[in-house]
Protein backbone atom coordinates (compact mmCIF):
# COMPACT_ATOMS: atom_id res chain seq x y z
CA UNK A 1 0.00 0.00 0.00
CA UNK A 2 1.36 3.55 -1.01
CA UNK A 3 2.20 5.95 1.39
CA UNK A 4 0.97 9.56 -0.07
CA UNK A 5 0.07 13.17 0.95
CA UNK A 6 1.37 16.91 0.92
CA UNK A 7 4.28 18.34 2.31
CA UNK A 8 2.61 21.06 3.52
CA UNK A 9 0.44 18.48 5.78
CA UNK A 10 3.08 15.83 6.72
CA UNK A 11 6.38 17.26 5.94
CA UNK A 12 9.75 15.73 4.27
CA UNK A 13 11.71 14.92 8.00
CA UNK A 14 8.86 13.05 9.29
CA UNK A 15 8.53 11.01 5.76
CA UNK A 16 11.87 10.39 6.22
CA UNK A 17 12.08 9.48 9.50
CA UNK A 18 9.18 7.06 9.29
CA UNK A 19 10.75 5.03 6.32
CA UNK A 20 14.41 5.39 8.62
CA UNK A 21 12.41 3.70 12.02
CA UNK A 22 10.15 1.03 9.98
CA UNK A 23 13.16 0.05 7.89
CA UNK A 24 11.42 0.30 4.40
CA UNK A 25 12.61 -0.57 0.90
CA UNK A 26 10.97 1.08 -1.65
CA UNK A 27 11.17 4.61 -3.69
CA UNK A 28 9.76 7.69 -2.70
CA UNK A 29 8.65 10.07 -5.14
CA UNK A 30 8.10 13.94 -4.32
CA UNK A 31 7.36 16.61 -6.60
CA UNK A 32 7.13 19.94 -6.56
CA UNK A 33 6.40 23.02 -8.57
CA UNK A 34 9.69 23.48 -10.51
CA UNK A 35 11.17 19.23 -10.11
CA UNK A 36 10.47 15.95 -9.49
CA UNK A 37 12.82 13.96 -7.27
CA UNK A 38 12.99 10.24 -6.92
CA UNK A 39 14.85 8.49 -3.44
CA UNK A 40 15.60 5.41 -3.05
CA UNK A 41 15.63 3.00 -0.09
CA UNK A 42 17.11 -0.16 1.05
CA UNK A 43 16.44 -1.68 4.62
CA UNK A 44 15.95 2.37 5.48
CA UNK A 45 18.63 3.62 4.08
CA UNK A 46 19.24 5.74 1.26
CA UNK A 47 20.81 3.63 -1.93
CA UNK A 48 20.24 6.70 -4.75
CA UNK A 49 18.03 9.43 -6.01
CA UNK A 50 17.19 10.63 -9.19
CA UNK A 51 16.27 14.83 -10.22
CA UNK A 52 13.66 15.71 -13.29
CA UNK A 53 15.24 18.57 -13.39
CA UNK A 54 19.35 17.63 -13.08
CA UNK A 55 20.93 14.85 -14.59
CA UNK A 56 23.53 12.48 -12.81
CA UNK A 57 25.53 11.68 -15.54
CA UNK A 58 25.84 14.92 -16.30
CA UNK A 59 26.24 16.75 -12.96
CA UNK A 60 28.52 14.16 -12.01
CA UNK A 61 30.49 14.30 -14.77
CA UNK A 62 30.93 18.16 -14.77
CA UNK A 63 32.23 18.01 -10.91
CA UNK A 64 34.88 15.79 -11.63
CA UNK A 65 35.93 17.65 -14.56
CA UNK A 66 36.19 20.64 -12.63
CA UNK A 67 37.90 18.70 -9.84
CA UNK A 68 40.54 17.75 -12.38
CA UNK A 69 39.96 13.84 -12.18
CA UNK A 70 39.22 13.30 -15.73
CA UNK A 71 39.07 15.89 -19.00
CA UNK A 72 36.20 17.50 -21.07
CA UNK A 73 37.47 14.80 -23.86
CA UNK A 74 37.26 11.71 -21.18
CA UNK A 75 33.69 13.17 -20.01
CA UNK A 76 32.42 13.65 -24.08
CA UNK A 77 33.84 10.06 -24.69
CA UNK A 78 32.34 8.51 -21.47
CA UNK A 79 28.89 10.17 -21.82
CA UNK A 80 28.62 9.29 -25.14
CA UNK A 81 28.80 5.48 -24.44
CA UNK A 82 26.78 6.08 -21.41
CA UNK A 83 24.09 6.79 -24.14
CA UNK A 84 24.86 4.50 -26.15
CA UNK A 85 24.80 1.30 -23.46
CA UNK A 86 22.02 2.69 -21.66
CA UNK A 87 24.54 2.31 -18.32
CA UNK A 88 25.44 4.59 -15.46
CA UNK A 89 28.20 7.00 -16.31
CA UNK A 90 30.16 5.95 -12.92
CA UNK A 91 29.90 2.08 -14.43
CA UNK A 92 31.71 3.40 -17.68
CA UNK A 93 34.67 5.34 -15.64
CA UNK A 94 35.18 2.58 -13.71
CA UNK A 95 35.22 0.32 -16.49
CA UNK A 96 37.81 2.43 -18.40
CA UNK A 97 39.87 2.85 -14.81
CA UNK A 98 39.40 6.77 -15.60
CA UNK A 99 38.30 7.56 -12.13
CA UNK A 100 39.19 5.95 -8.42
CA UNK A 101 36.25 3.64 -7.08
CA UNK A 102 36.67 5.93 -3.91
CA UNK A 103 36.52 9.41 -5.46
CA UNK A 104 33.12 8.23 -7.75
CA UNK A 105 31.73 7.00 -4.21
CA UNK A 106 32.51 10.30 -2.30
CA UNK A 107 31.21 12.65 -5.51
CA UNK A 108 27.86 10.48 -5.94
CA UNK A 109 27.10 10.47 -1.91
CA UNK A 110 27.65 14.48 -2.23
CA UNK A 111 25.44 14.35 -5.22
CA UNK A 112 22.69 12.44 -3.72
CA UNK A 113 22.96 14.10 -0.37
CA UNK A 114 22.83 18.07 -2.00
CA UNK A 115 19.60 16.74 -4.07
CA UNK A 116 17.92 15.49 -0.78
CA UNK A 117 18.90 18.27 1.29
CA UNK A 118 17.79 20.57 -1.10
CA UNK A 119 14.10 19.49 -1.08
CA UNK A 120 14.02 20.16 2.60
CA UNK A 121 13.59 24.15 1.31
CA UNK A 122 10.52 23.33 -0.84
CA UNK A 123 7.78 25.05 1.30
CA UNK A 124 4.92 23.21 -1.18
CA UNK A 125 4.18 19.47 -3.37
CA UNK A 126 3.06 16.02 -2.92
CA UNK A 127 4.77 12.59 -2.28
CA UNK A 128 4.39 9.28 -3.12
CA UNK A 129 6.22 6.36 -1.22
CA UNK A 130 5.68 2.80 -3.02
CA UNK A 131 6.99 0.03 -1.33
CA UNK A 132 9.30 -2.63 -3.99
CA UNK A 133 12.64 -4.23 -4.62
CA UNK A 134 15.00 -2.21 -5.36
CA UNK A 135 17.12 -3.25 -8.55
CA UNK A 136 20.93 -2.65 -8.44
CA UNK A 137 21.22 -0.52 -11.74
CA UNK A 138 25.18 -0.16 -11.00
CA UNK A 139 28.51 -2.08 -10.08
CA UNK A 140 29.13 1.14 -7.12
CA UNK A 141 26.33 1.09 -4.80
CA UNK A 142 25.35 3.34 -1.93
CA UNK A 143 24.21 3.06 0.78
CA UNK A 144 23.53 6.63 3.20
CA UNK A 145 22.38 6.82 6.66
CA UNK A 146 19.17 8.35 6.46
CA UNK A 147 19.29 9.68 9.92
CA UNK A 148 22.20 11.47 9.97
CA UNK A 149 21.68 12.69 6.52
CA UNK A 150 18.09 13.94 8.38
CA UNK A 151 20.08 15.67 10.64
CA UNK A 152 22.47 17.40 7.94
CA UNK A 153 19.45 18.58 6.04
CA UNK A 154 17.82 20.45 9.15
CA UNK A 155 21.49 22.47 9.48
CA UNK A 156 21.52 23.32 6.27
CA UNK A 157 18.30 24.58 6.16
CA UNK A 158 18.72 26.37 9.01
CA UNK A 159 21.57 27.78 7.41
CA UNK A 160 19.41 28.94 4.35
CA UNK A 161 17.42 31.44 6.28
CA UNK A 162 20.61 33.48 5.98
CA UNK A 163 20.13 33.70 2.29
CA UNK A 164 16.74 33.77 2.04
CA UNK A 165 15.50 36.93 0.66
CA UNK A 166 18.94 37.93 -0.60
CA UNK A 167 19.07 35.89 -3.58
CA UNK A 168 17.18 33.71 -6.03
CA UNK A 169 17.31 31.13 -8.86
CA UNK A 170 16.30 33.77 -11.15
CA UNK A 171 18.49 36.70 -9.84
CA UNK A 172 20.99 37.87 -12.73
CA UNK A 173 24.44 39.31 -11.77
CA UNK A 174 27.31 41.33 -13.75
CA UNK A 175 30.78 42.45 -13.24
CA UNK A 176 31.74 46.05 -12.09
CA UNK A 177 34.94 47.59 -12.52
CA UNK A 178 36.38 46.38 -9.18
CA UNK A 179 36.80 42.65 -10.33
CA UNK A 180 39.75 44.71 -12.77
CA UNK A 181 41.27 45.97 -9.17
CA UNK A 182 43.80 43.57 -7.77
CA UNK A 183 42.77 45.34 -4.11
CA UNK A 184 39.21 43.78 -4.19
CA UNK A 185 40.59 40.27 -5.69
CA UNK A 186 43.84 39.28 -4.43
CA UNK A 187 41.79 37.83 -0.92
CA UNK A 188 39.52 36.03 -2.98
CA UNK A 189 38.66 32.47 -2.09
CA UNK A 190 38.68 29.98 -4.61
CA UNK A 191 34.99 29.37 -5.04
CA UNK A 192 34.28 33.23 -5.69
CA UNK A 193 37.39 33.15 -8.18
CA UNK A 194 35.63 29.95 -10.15
CA UNK A 195 32.30 32.05 -10.40
CA UNK A 196 33.57 35.05 -11.29
CA UNK A 197 33.43 33.48 -14.94
CA UNK A 198 30.55 32.52 -15.18
CA UNK A 199 29.24 36.08 -14.25
CA UNK A 200 28.36 37.17 -17.33
CA UNK A 201 25.28 39.70 -16.98
CA UNK A 202 22.67 37.33 -18.47
CA UNK A 203 22.95 33.89 -16.67
CA UNK A 204 20.46 33.63 -13.43
CA UNK A 205 21.75 32.00 -10.65
CA UNK A 206 19.83 28.58 -11.45
CA UNK A 207 22.34 28.70 -14.69
CA UNK A 208 25.65 29.31 -12.69
CA UNK A 209 24.77 26.81 -10.33
CA UNK A 210 24.19 24.08 -12.70
CA UNK A 211 27.09 24.92 -14.89
CA UNK A 212 29.22 25.59 -12.15
CA UNK A 213 28.40 21.92 -10.57
CA UNK A 214 28.47 23.19 -7.02
CA UNK A 215 26.09 22.84 -4.39
CA UNK A 216 23.34 25.60 -4.54
CA UNK A 217 24.30 27.11 -1.01
CA UNK A 218 27.67 27.47 -1.18
CA UNK A 219 26.72 29.08 -4.87
CA UNK A 220 24.28 31.62 -3.00
CA UNK A 221 26.47 32.19 -0.34
CA UNK A 222 29.48 32.91 -2.54
CA UNK A 223 27.75 35.37 -4.78
CA UNK A 224 26.10 37.52 -1.74
CA UNK A 225 30.21 37.68 -0.59
CA UNK A 226 30.85 39.20 -4.48
CA UNK A 227 27.97 41.35 -4.02
CA UNK A 228 28.65 42.74 -0.66
CA UNK A 229 32.29 43.74 -1.78
CA UNK A 230 30.76 45.51 -4.67
CA UNK A 231 32.59 42.96 -7.51
CA UNK A 232 29.46 41.93 -8.77
CA UNK A 233 25.99 44.02 -9.27
CA UNK A 234 21.88 42.64 -9.43
CA UNK A 235 20.88 43.37 -13.43
CA UNK A 236 17.21 44.57 -12.85
CA UNK A 237 16.37 43.91 -16.34
CA UNK A 238 18.76 41.36 -18.18
CA UNK A 239 19.28 41.59 -21.73
CA UNK A 240 19.69 38.38 -23.92
CA UNK A 241 21.07 37.33 -27.32
CA UNK A 242 20.41 40.02 -29.62
CA UNK A 243 17.41 38.78 -32.68
CA UNK A 244 18.45 39.53 -36.26
CA UNK A 245 17.71 43.20 -37.06
CA UNK A 246 16.00 43.55 -33.91
CA UNK A 247 16.61 45.41 -30.29
CA UNK A 248 17.19 42.56 -27.54
CA UNK A 249 14.38 40.72 -26.48
CA UNK A 250 13.95 40.82 -22.58
CA UNK A 251 13.10 38.06 -20.48
CA UNK A 252 10.35 36.05 -20.82
CA UNK A 253 8.48 36.52 -17.81
CA UNK A 254 8.86 40.56 -18.03
CA UNK A 255 8.21 40.91 -21.64
CA UNK A 256 5.12 38.97 -20.92
CA UNK A 257 4.07 40.96 -17.73
CA UNK A 258 4.19 44.36 -19.85
CA UNK A 259 2.12 42.59 -22.92
CA UNK A 260 -0.66 42.02 -20.17
CA UNK A 261 -0.35 45.33 -18.43
CA UNK A 262 -0.29 47.26 -22.59
CA UNK A 263 -3.18 44.94 -24.16
CA UNK A 264 -5.48 45.46 -20.30
CA UNK A 265 -5.26 49.07 -21.01
CA UNK A 266 -5.45 49.50 -24.63
CA UNK A 267 -8.87 47.14 -24.06
CA UNK A 268 -10.46 49.40 -21.38
CA UNK A 269 -9.30 52.96 -22.50
CA UNK A 270 -9.07 52.88 -26.42
CA UNK A 271 -11.01 50.07 -28.07
CA UNK A 272 -14.67 49.17 -28.07
CA UNK A 273 -14.91 46.39 -25.49
CA UNK A 274 -16.68 44.21 -28.64
CA UNK A 275 -12.62 43.64 -29.24
CA UNK A 276 -11.99 42.82 -25.74
CA UNK A 277 -12.42 38.84 -26.08
CA UNK A 278 -10.50 39.35 -29.11
CA UNK A 279 -7.52 41.04 -27.57
CA UNK A 280 -7.98 38.68 -24.36
CA UNK A 281 -7.61 35.56 -26.54
CA UNK A 282 -4.19 37.18 -28.27
CA UNK A 283 -3.01 37.52 -25.13
CA UNK A 284 -3.53 33.97 -24.26
CA UNK A 285 -1.67 32.66 -27.72
CA UNK A 286 0.60 34.94 -26.57
CA UNK A 287 1.82 33.52 -23.31
CA UNK A 288 1.57 29.47 -24.36
CA UNK A 289 3.76 30.37 -26.97
CA UNK A 290 6.32 32.25 -25.13
CA UNK A 291 5.84 29.13 -22.65
CA UNK A 292 6.96 26.58 -25.74
CA UNK A 293 10.04 28.86 -26.62
CA UNK A 294 11.73 28.63 -23.39
CA UNK A 295 10.65 24.81 -23.29
CA UNK A 296 12.18 24.59 -26.49
CA UNK A 297 15.66 26.96 -25.39
CA UNK A 298 15.71 24.74 -22.25
CA UNK A 299 16.17 21.27 -24.52
CA UNK A 300 18.83 23.51 -26.84
CA UNK A 301 20.98 24.35 -23.74
CA UNK A 302 20.72 21.33 -22.39
CA UNK A 303 21.81 19.28 -25.38
CA UNK A 304 24.94 21.94 -25.39
CA UNK A 305 25.97 20.94 -22.30
CA UNK A 306 25.76 17.26 -23.07
CA UNK A 307 27.62 17.23 -26.77
CA UNK A 308 29.27 20.49 -26.59
CA UNK A 309 27.59 22.09 -29.95
CA UNK A 310 24.30 23.66 -30.22
CA UNK A 311 21.73 21.19 -32.78
CA UNK A 312 21.81 21.45 -36.20
CA UNK A 313 18.31 21.35 -36.30
CA UNK A 314 15.48 21.01 -33.43
CA UNK A 315 12.04 18.83 -32.92
CA UNK A 316 9.19 20.96 -35.22
CA UNK A 317 7.02 22.56 -32.80
CA UNK A 318 4.39 25.01 -33.83
CA UNK A 319 3.12 28.12 -32.10
CA UNK A 320 -0.77 29.32 -31.64
CA UNK A 321 -1.46 30.27 -34.65
CA UNK A 322 -0.24 26.94 -36.44
CA UNK A 323 3.26 28.28 -37.87
CA UNK A 324 6.60 26.40 -36.69
CA UNK A 325 8.89 28.15 -34.43
CA UNK A 326 11.97 29.38 -35.73
CA UNK A 327 15.62 27.91 -35.06
CA UNK A 328 18.25 29.45 -36.55
CA UNK A 329 21.83 28.43 -35.48
CA UNK A 330 24.56 31.05 -36.07
CA UNK A 331 27.52 29.56 -35.42
CA UNK A 332 28.46 29.45 -32.02
CA UNK A 333 24.84 31.20 -30.74
CA UNK A 334 21.48 30.53 -31.91
CA UNK A 335 18.18 32.19 -32.65
CA UNK A 336 15.06 30.82 -31.28
CA UNK A 337 11.65 32.78 -32.01
CA UNK A 338 7.71 32.55 -33.08
CA UNK A 339 6.78 34.82 -36.11
CA UNK A 340 3.99 35.87 -33.71
CA UNK A 341 0.25 36.90 -34.72
CA UNK A 342 1.24 38.11 -38.00
CA UNK A 343 2.62 35.30 -39.61
CA UNK A 344 5.81 36.99 -40.49
CA UNK A 345 9.49 37.35 -39.06
CA UNK A 346 11.50 40.10 -38.01
CA UNK A 347 8.47 42.30 -36.83
CA UNK A 348 7.31 43.92 -33.91
CA UNK A 349 5.22 41.13 -33.08
CA UNK A 350 7.38 38.31 -32.53
CA UNK A 351 7.73 36.17 -29.48
CA UNK A 352 10.96 35.42 -27.78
Amino acid sequence: MALEGSIKEFGLADILQLIYFQKKTGTLRVEGPFDTVSIYFRDGNIVGSKSNKRPEALRVGRILVKKGYITEEMLSEALKEHRQRNIRLGDVLLEKQLVDIEVLRETLTRQVTDQIVHLFSWKEGSYVFRPGEIRADSKLELSLDTQHLLMEGLRIVDEWSVVEGKITIDTVFRKTHKTELEEYTKDLGDTELYLLSFIDGESDVGTITEVAALDDLDVSRALIRLKDRGLIEEVKEAVSVEPIGKEAARPVSRALLYVFLVLLLLTLFFFPLRRFAEDFKTAADRVVTAKRVEDLRLKIEAERLLKGSFPEAIESLKDSWGEEIVYQRKGDSYYLFSKGPDRREHTEDDIY
